[in-house]
């Protein structure tokens, strides 16, 4: 599972390799142009002296610089005219010396007035992706293959609504959760029987938002706990990481199928610090559970429920196991 920084490191390593690329091909295609061509070279050679003496004229304090400067100017615009002519003339393209960034918004620096570039959004967006689905074993979801029509229009008698209308309700606070974060909305508690659409619309909220350029870690409570537990006492292989500060480190932690995990003294007291050390501080958190309020509460003390209930907008998910309808 890769830190926030390893994942911006990938990125950035990638953009160098993209440049160094650039520059590497560059010098093969002048070496070819030069080998057709010998006056190819010597024109390309006089560029680079005219560069020299541009960096002099800037740093002088001559009376007549702008003239000066215009001067070199025009003469650079000449011999790139005659470079351009010669490759052309021995069918190689015009901007055979000169190959273009992957990226010209930025020219593969990964930024542009500061912000960041769209190339650089989606290689953080596909080593995230890579590394969610590397550790999580699933692959992440769309909002436009969560269907609604799998929810019955029925009412529900008890709650006076269909699952279908509920269950779109619960739809638009998701879509608007990632469409708007980060917003004021710190979290979700999703809750609800299993097989209601609680992994799939987190995994769909993950996607948006990697999108964007945020990092994501999605965990379940079983491997939450396993690896606390592996952290505490002393098992864990590696030694630069500390599981709560990757949690911590992320922009959406998602913690799936709280209460799956082995109800132990120590598992409650894992939970209650990685919920504690999110929730209350508003670090954006989603967690995901097949139990009940009164069902956490007495698994893992009001305290902890507190911790969940006062920073996270609690979400029902009502219906049938929708799974089976896909299956049928």
């Amino acid at each position: 599972m890769l830190t926030k920084k390893e994942i911006y490191k990938q990125a950035h390593k990638e953009l160098e390799r993209r440049r160094l690329q650039r520059n590497m091909s560059r010098t093969n295609n002048l070496k070819k142009a030069t080998s057709i061509c010998h006056e190819i070279g010597a024109l390309n050679i006089k560029l680079s002296k005219l560069s020299i003496k541009l960096s002099k004229a800037i740093l002088s304090n001559n009376n007549n610089q702008i003239e000066f400067l215009n001067k070199i100017q025009n003469e650079n615009l000449n011999i790139q005219s005659k470079i351009q002519k010669l490759l052309i003339k021995h069918n190689l393209p015009s901007n055979y010396l000169n190959p273009g960034p992957v990226c010209s918004k930025c020219d593969d620096y990964g930024y542009v007035d500061n912000k960041k570039c769209s190339c650089l959004i989606n290689l953080l967006n596909s080593i995230l992706t890579k590394d969610l689905q590397n550790n999580s074993h699933l692959c992440l979801k769309s909002f436009d293959d969560f269907n609604l029509e799998y929810y019955s229009k029925d009412i529900d008698n008890k709650l006076n609504i269909s699952p279908y209308n509920h269950m779109s309700e619960v739809f638009k606070i998701c879509k608007e959760f990632a469409y708007n974060f980060p917003s004021n909305l710190k979290g979700l508690i999703m809750m609800g029987r299993t097989g209601l659409g609680k992994t799939h619309l987190s995994l769909s909220i993950a996607s948006y938002i990697i999108s964007k350029g945020y990092t994501v870690i999605y965990d379940t409570a079983s491997e939450i706990t396993r690896k606390m537990s592996n952290r505490y006492f002393g098992r864990e292989t590696n030694k630069d990481i500390d599981y709560i500060d990757l949690i911590n480190d992320a922009d959406l932690f998602i913690f799936d199928d709280l209460g799956s995990e082995f109800d132990s003294a120590f598992n409650k007291t894992a939970v209650f610090d990685v919920i504690n050390n999110r929730v209350p501080i508003g670090l954006p958190t989603i967690i995901n559970t097949n139990l009940s309020p009164t069902e956490l509460e007495e698994r893992y003390g009001e305290r902890t429920v507190s911790r969940v209930f006062s920073g996270l907008f609690p979400i029902s998910f009502i219906g049938s196991d929708i799974r089976k309808n896909v299956i049928n």
